[in-house]
């Protein structure tokens, strides 16, 4: 049988799949996706896409396809808690309609407000859409090869690389692929994990769900809170969450199963309009059950083979962060596989992707359980909640104020944004003091390890429209020491490592950089900053690219 050679196989075509694919294809390296499925899953699930993930989403020119995908941009984004659809509203939470975002940044200058941390805020729009884009964009890379269809049926690793046996489903006709890296991205039962032998460790079955995903053109008429993304009914007999697909026809109602309750019992159409309170056309289109986790993969890595996404980490979806935390695993992974495919990366820098996003995903899986923890208890009340009386005002007010208190559930820019690389080797410190690790607050810092902060400059663009694909060195207008350029550009060009230089003139983006110089990777986090050099620049570059 022959053998095909390839650098990297991704088995799994969901949305980290295909995300890490879009990468690779935006970097131009050659990749195998294999998805075992006949096509993508159209039931929705996740609903919001985090401001950073579309600040990756930007670079490959489709933002603005997955914004115009979902809900309509010129509603708000509401997120409304109520006892039902038929009772009363306990608390609404209102942000600006996507389109005005760019009329509240402040042209040419940095406010520290939650509108200039980053171009986006949490964009409405289902992970079934998100991933038509995707597809879309990757089946466009010459360099992908994207296959419905089609499993990894085994795998091991070689001096040569990775052997993988492969086949269409349900054929019994085998190929055989040696690649130079796999990568897991086949979910929360994943086939790679489990053959790796890595367990996952942290909390499972915090609780079991149905999802419908239903047409009710006639829905939105039915109550008079309005347009939301997203309503939570507080009711114990209708606990969960119903959100709203694109502006009022379509829905997906997650229903809080109680202990013991099968899912296959729970009848679509009753359920739905015992939650609206009267009948109304229910169209159902499908049904999932599922069950939400706070779990993380002990091992991101054995050898040349990677997990990432739900394969490395399952969440409880309430504050959005599952499937966004594993597009930043694909980011993160990318850059360094394509860094030693070509020869400039060393052997720290496929190390540094446990070290980076292993914690990130116990941070992130912690916080989406703390955020279910609080909602779920504010979701025990009957009837009271609609009471006139005095008991009715008791426990509304009582409610109300613990609601308040999880806003972070809905804006969470802390978590989307605020996570950081503390530990890792490819990240030089200087010594700064740490921001909180706040989960409503985002502090924009370009501290070693964070995220390189946003901010619009004088032409109306994001800095982070300047950033290339390999490493970017800003250098700020009071910096401009040519000798000292020169020496960093030549360690970079006799390493062949890829970085582009950028000279930014605007005294905001030197106080919000706080530094002459800072170095950004490949994936948009700051790997170094400083006022000078160092003596020995080629030292620095070896350490960001792993080269120890």
């Amino acid at each position: 049988m022959s053998v095909r050679k390839i650098p990297i196989l991704i088995s799994g075509g969901g949305s980290v799949g295909l995300s890490l694919a879009a990468e690779l294809g935006w970097r131009n390296v050659d990749c195998l996706v294999l998805e075992k499925m006949d096509g993508l899953n159209m039931h929705p699930r996740a609903n919001a896409v985090a401001n950073r993930t579309m600040e990756y989403y930007r670079r490959w020119g489709i933002d603005e396809a997955i914004s115009d995908a979902g809900v309509p941009p010129d509603l708000p984004a509401n997120y409304f808690y109520v006892s039902s659809l038929a009772g009363r509203m306990l608390h609404g939470i209102n942000l600006p309609p996507f389109r005005e975002l760019n009329k509240l940044a402040a042209k040419g200058g940095y406010a520290a407000s939650e509108h200039s941390w980053s171009p986006y805020l949490k964009t409405i729009t289902g992970q079934h859409e998100v991933e038509k884009v995707l597809l879309d964009y990757v089946q466009g890379q010459d360099s992908l090869d994207f296959r419905f269809g089609w499993e990894l049926r085994s795998f091991e690793e070689t001096e040569d690389g990775v052997l993988c046996r492969i086949g269409q489903t349900g054929s019994d006709q085998d190929e055989q692929v040696l690649c130079d890296y796999l990568v897991g991205c086949d979910g929360g039962r994943s086939m790679v994990r489990r053959d790796l032998g890595i367990g996952l460790k942290g909390r499972s079955d915090l609780a079991a769900f149905v999802s419908f995903y239903f047409r009710a053109p006639e829905l939105m008429q039915c109550h008079d809170f309005g347009h939301a993304n997203i309503f939570f009914p507080l009711h114990k007999d209708h606990r969960g969450f119903l959100l709203n697909w694109d502006g009022g026809t379509t829905f997906t109602y997650h229903v809080i199963l109680n202990d013991g309750e099968d899912w296959q019992d729970v009848d679509p159409v009753a359920a739905i309009h015992g939650l609206v309170g009267q009948e109304t056309p229910v169209e159902v289109i499908s049904t999932q059950p599922w069950t939400a986790h706070a779990l993380v993969a002990e091992q991101y890595r054995k050898g040349r083979v990677f997990l990432a996404g739900d394969a490395a980490h399952l969440f409880t979806p309430t504050g959005g962060f599952g499937m966004n935390t594993g597009v930043s695993d694909a980011i993160d992974l990318a850059w360094k596989l394509q860094a030693n495919l070509e020869g400039w990366g060393g052997p720290g820098l496929l190390e540094s992707y446990e070290t980076e996003r292993q914690p990130i995903g116990v941070r992130n899986t912690s916080e989406a359980a703390d955020c279910f923890d609080r909602l779920f208890s504010v979701m025990q009340e009957g009837d009271a909640l609609d009471d006139n009386g005095p008991e009715g005002e008791e426990v509304r007010s009582r409610l109300k104020g613990l609601i308040e208190s999880q806003e972070k559930l809905i804006v969470s820019s802390g978590t989307l944004l605020g996570y950081r690389y503390n530990n890792s080797g490819i990240v030089i410190s200087d010594g700064s003091p740490e921001p909180e690790d706040h989960p409503r607050n985002y502090v924009p810092t370009a501290r070693p390890g964070h995220r390189a902060p946003h901010l619009w400059l004088d032409d109306g663009s994001s800095i982070l429209d300047h950033f290339g694909a390999g490493f970017t060195l800003l250098v700020f207008a009071a910096a401009e020491d040519e000798a000292a350029l020169a020496a960093v550009q030549e360690a970079a060009r006799d390493k062949a490592m890829p970085m582009k230089t950028v000279l930014v003139r605007e005294e905001a983006a030197a106080a919000v950089y706080g530094s002459n110089y800072a170095l950004i990777r490949p994936d948009l986090m700051v790997a170094w900053r400083g006022d000078g050099f160092p003596e020995d620049c080629r030292a620095l570059l070896d350490t960001v690219c792993g080269n120890f």
